[in-house]
């Protein structure tokens, strides 16, 4: 599995197919060549939305199953693409082992230079909230617009998806979204919002604590409504991401102390209830979203779609 990019990484089309990624804060040798992801393609897209996106496709190789392949996608694309796509190509190969089965991986980014575009990913996560109720940033820094989870939906559906479609032979019965922090905030969102969009959501450390906790609030309210066949669903959180309290801790540690990263994703996962509920062992917020992958992608793209989820 690769490591997760460094800041300042690129992505662009490669000669001959292929996205490359090159770090423009580092000296690189004239003779050296870039790093490619085979088979990967890279557009980027002026959303409906005002948003400027970064959309990365990898198609695994042979024929595609009858009814077409299985699809995940995945927000934080810039971020998490080319593990991701290394991971599911890596387990893929060995189904009957691994139990993942071949898949295309599409991760949704920002036309930036670098991991994240943080101000529109906040807007693009994000439901709408009450100011009052988000307190401070994360980071400790000034809140940016939030409330477009929505909008961004609309491009996810009616650009991205249909873009997907004409490279690739889809089973639409076999659509999954992966999201992290804000981006499985966004995720959950759609049980409410369009349950019907897809089929599993993997929602890794998501930021529940937003607008109050507004969404728990809302589970209890709309649980009973929600379809028979709503999508099924996996979360998963870092062992590290609710520390305790110690002397002396700086004020970020006090932050996500307040966020209740792990007891809120298990009062979601056991209200829901989800399939899945994961904590992983040593992992914070930062390294939980790669720590997450390789159960991720056992439970979006399974080898048997009618199997009971692994817990």
């Amino acid at each position: 599995m690769r490591r997760p990019m460094p800041p300042g990484t690129r992505f662009s089309a490669a000669p001959g197919g292929g996205v490359t990624m090159s770090s423009m804060a580092v000296p690189v040798a004239a003779a050296a060549a870039p790093v490619v992801v085979p088979g990967a393609r890279c557009f980027d897209l002026s959303g409906a939305n005002g948003g400027a996106y970064r959309v990365m496709i990898a198609v695994p190789d042979g024929p595609p199953p009858a009814a077409g392949f299985p699809v995940l996608y995945h927000l934080d694309g810039n971020a998490v693409f080319a593990s991701m796509v290394e991971a599911m190509r890596i387990q893929g190969a060995r189904g009957a082992a691994t139990g993942v089965a071949p898949g295309v991986i599409v991760g949704i980014g920002y036309a930036v230079d670098g991991p994240f575009d943080r101000q529109r990913r906040t807007l693009d996560y994000t439901p709408p909230a009450d100011p009052a109720m988000l307190g401070e940033r994360p980071d400790g820094g000034e809140w940016s617009a939030t409330g477009g989870a929505d909008a961004f939906l609309e491009v996810l559906e009616t650009q991205v998806m249909p873009m997907v479609a004409r490279l690739a032979p889809i089973d639409p019965t076999r659509r999954a979204l992966f999201g992290h922090s804000l981006g499985g905030l966004f995720a959950l969102h759609l049980l409410f919002a369009r349950p019907g969009a897809f089929a599993r959501i993997v929602a890794v450390s998501p930021s529940l604590w937003w607008n109050g906790a507004a969404m728990i609030r809302e589970l209890d309210a709309r649980r009973a409504a929600l379809p028979a066949a709503r999508p099924r669903v996996m979360i998963a959180v870092g062992g590290e991401e609710e520390p305790v309290e110690t002397p002396g801790e700086d004020p970020h540690a006090a932050r996500r102390r307040s966020h209740r990263l792990i007891t809120n994703a298990r009062i979601f996962a056991e209200r829901l209830p989800a399939e899945t509920f994961r904590i992983l062992p040593g992992e914070n917020h930062g390294s939980a979203v790669h720590a997450a992958l390789g159960p991720a992608l056992r439970f979006a793209l399974p080898t048997d779609p009618v199997a009971r989820s692994p817990k």
